[in-house]
Parts: structure tokens; sequence; C-alpha cells
């Protein structure tokens, strides 16, 4: 089992999966540019999952991931708290 100091830095938040990577890639850097102060420690990362590009900031607290998931929904931005794999 897994301590929670192992896991605390592997959440992640997903904003958006689009079929075009440009498109993915151009979405984290709005996100980023919008909610800064939210991703300040967190890596921006595209993956590829069957054919879909996730955009996802990476490396973040589950609390960190949660707050960020928050502030996201309530100015009508999609996002995901993804838990570490």
């Amino acid at each position: 089992r897994e301590t929670v100091r192992e896991t605390a830095g592997r959440w992640a938040v997903q904003v958006g999966a689009f079929r075009d990577e440009t498109v993915a890639r151009d979405w984290l850097t709005e996100v980023n540019r919008r909610f800064r102060s939210q991703f300040t420690a967190a890596e921006r990362t595209v993956q590829n999952a069957e054919g879909w590009y996730r955009s996802r900031f990476t490396g973040m607290s589950e609390q960190a991931a949660q707050a960020a998931c928050a502030t996201l929904a309530e100015r009508r931005v999609t996002c995901m708290v993804v838990r570490p794999q």
C-alpha cells in the first residue's frame, strides 16, 4: 500500500481531451494563462490515449488539484481531478 507521501505530488487536473494535439496544447496554454495562480507548481502535459490528446496539469497534491478544479468550475471551465494510477 502506498503512503500518502508517495502519492502527494502525483495528482492531476484534466481540462480537456481533443482529437488534435495542437488544439490540446493551445487550450492548456490558455487555461494556464487564465488560471496561472492555480497551477504555479504544476507541469503542463498533453497525453495521447487512443487518439485523444488529454490536456493536463500534473504533479499536484490532491488538495491543490481539488482546489484548482473548484476554481475552474466556478468560471465554467470543464475540469476533472485525476487520481494517481
